[in-house]
């Protein structure tokens, strides 16, 4: 459309390899595309193989690329994209980008974990961060953080200079994730097996989720005064940690490992259980947390600052490593009703604040503050999904 705002979205990254990346960009796009004013249009480039349903509008192009996002071909194939279609806006939703694009380019930083907490992390992959992320930042226009820790790191660690080109948009919440029915809940239950009442994990084994701590501070709890606790989405079978349970006395009628648990039933898990425990190291988001909340499921998790700004007092906070802290939080949390009603509600208000229409509304207002000044914006109505 001849002087149309031309956006470019690199949805590259939208793929199981980056799994965090991949839940943003579908979920924003889903959000975003029928917001796209009648002057506007998104291009959006993928990889091989990947598909979004929500791109299937007139306000749309979709360009694939040949190569994974990795790779040098692909980055010379999404400047050379960029430049074809004289791309005003370039959103890169991750640091991975080609090194120089056409238009004013939009970054979203997500967390700097490798660079922040180098111990989770491998030389190569420390210094790809390194370069890659000063390079896209001092490129960056305008530069999205999805927490105020985010931004902090970022700042700490490529310095304080791009703080005026920054703002925080926080991610949504899926409206799947709410209260689920009576029946619903009764479903979950059947199929993994679970019991009337139990604590909740979801989440990896790596060392930053650090369920050890969850595990040893189980350990301490009177068998006869606990309850089980069941870890949803490690592989039982595979994981060192089911030998440090079992060395620990935990035996599977005092922690249940129900391995993967798909999408569709997630919301379900996260109501049925009494509560939720997040007991992670370092964390760029925390989306369990919010979705434990958004189902009315009361949260313990690790005190680190990001979950503090996210949760606003919502959720019941404890130092990471402390297994007494967990230990005292655990006790409470299965002991007292007057607990788990007060931060249900909690949970449940806060979470409410969190809408992907609503980080889809800021992220189309950063690009629209970005378009030449000399183009008259148009009047005309939103175009239709």
């Amino acid at each position: 459309m001849e002087g149309a705002h031309t956006i470019l979205f690199d949805a590259r990254t939208a793929t199981r390899a980056f799994p965090g990346i991949n839940r943003y960009i579908r979920s924003l796009l889903a959000a975003l595309v029928p917001k796209l004013q009648a002057d506007e249009h998104l291009h959006v480039i993928l990889s091989p193989e990947t598909t979004i349903p929500c791109l299937d509008n007139p306000h749309v192009t979709i360009h694939t690329t040949g190569s994974p996002a990795n790779t040098l071909k692909s980055h010379w194939q999404a400047f050379k994209l960029a430049r074809a279609i004289k791309a005003q806006i370039y959103h890169a939703p991750f640091i991975l980008t080609p090194i120089r694009v056409p238009g004013k380019m939009v970054l979203t930083v997500h967390d700097v974990i490798p660079l922040s907490h180098p111990q989770y992390s491998t030389f190569f992959t420390r210094l790809f961060w390194k370069f890659t992320g000063i390079r896209a930042i001092h490129h960056s226009r305008r530069i999205i953080g999805v927490s105020e820790d985010a931004l902090k790191a970022c700042a700490r660690l490529f310095g304080t200079q791009a703080n005026r080109r920054s703002v925080v948009i926080y991610h949504g919440i899926d409206p799947a994730f709410q209260p689920q029915s009576t029946e619903a809940i009764a479903e979950v239950r059947q199929t993994y097996h679970l019991p009337e009442k139990f604590l909740l994990y979801l989440g990896s084994d790596r060392p930053h989720k650090n369920l050890t701590t969850l595990l040893h501070a189980l350990a301490l709890l009177d068998p006869m005064a606990s309850i089980p606790l069941v870890i949803a989405g490690v592989d039982s079978e595979s994981s060192p940690l089911r030998k440090e349970a079992e060395q620990l006395g935990l035996d599977d009628a005092r922690v249940r490992w129900i391995g993967e648990v798909p999408d569709q039933d997630l919301p379900a898990l996260y109501s049925a259980a009494h509560a939720f425990l997040f007991p992670s190291l370092v964390e760029g988001f925390g989306f369990p947390v919010l979705e434990a909340m958004a189902c009315g499921t009361p949260v313990i998790c690790s005190a680190l600052n990001v979950l503090k700004e996210i949760t606003a007092g919502a959720v019941t906070i404890v130092h990471p490593t402390d297994r007494q802290e967990w230990l005292r939080a655990i006790q409470t949390a299965i002991v007292s009703l007057e607990w788990h009603d007060l931060y249900r509600d909690k949970g449940l208000a806060r979470a409410a604040r969190f809408s992907w229409q609503t980080a889809a509304q800021a992220t189309l207002d950063v690009y629209r503050q970005l378009y030449p000044k000399q183009h008259v914006r148009s009047t005309e109505p939103p175009a239709k999904s």
